[in-house]
């Protein structure tokens, strides 16, 4: 049904009678520049989504593109005592 000419032709007819020749443009041009911001903030959506994931998996991509691991904490101090150290021992009761 698409595909056949004779339909693209009355849908092209009853959109001039609708909304006439002068308003044409002005209509084209308003559905161009939603679908430009819509396509920036799908991109800066699947941006901020990448940063996220990289940030839940360790690994950041650096200035060239190339994937490392992000920096870990350092465990030369002492770690905080876990829940069952805390509850065993006197001192945190």
């Amino acid at each position: 049904m698409l595909k056949n000419p004779v339909f693209w032709i009355v849908i092209i007819g009853l959109v001039l009678l609708l909304f006439g020749a002068s308003r044409l443009p002005d209509i084209a041009g308003n559905v161009g520049k939603s679908l430009k911001v819509f396509k920036k903030e799908i991109k800066e959506l699947q941006e901020d989504t990448d940063i996220s994931v990289d940030d839940v998996t360790g690994q950041r991509k650096d200035e060239t593109g190339t994937t490392g691991s992000a920096s870990s904490p350092s465990t030369d101090s002492p770690s905080s005592p876990s829940f069952d150290q805390k509850h065993d021992d006197p001192r945190y009761t």
